[in-house]
């Protein structure tokens, strides 16, 4: 499944969708607790909207690429666990794939 079939057709560019799928397989081979191989494309998707919508949900902090990250890390929380107040030390790793996803979706700027 591509991601440009989930998304808007043009938004993610061909590398940058392959570097994501790439740092995801990376981050997984690593051991993370929170990369699904059978879901890395949902979450390349969902990352990119979150990613791609932050300004205009947070005009102002637009810009500010660690607030960026840590509303991508809990978009990816709430978007992948049952109870998000049950995560605890997890979302350090949400924090990290996130922080991951973000310096590939920059590349798209």
């Amino acid at each position: 499944m591509c991601v440009r079939t989930t998304c808007h057709p043009h938004v993610v560019d061909e590398a940058v969708e392959n570097a994501a799928r790439a740092a995801l397989l990376g981050l997984w081979r690593d051991g993370s607790p929170v990369v699904r191989p059978k879901a890395i494309e949902k979450t390349i998707a969902l990352g990119w909207r979150r990613w791609r919508t932050f300004g205009r949900r947070h005009a102002k902090r637009s810009g500010d690429f660690e607030a960026q990250v840590e509303d991508l890390a809990k978009g990816l929380r709430d978007a992948f666990e049952a109870d998000r107040q049950l995560v605890g030390p997890l979302m350090e790793h949400y924090r990290f794939l996130a922080r991951t996803l973000g310096a590939e979706f920059a590349q798209a700027h």
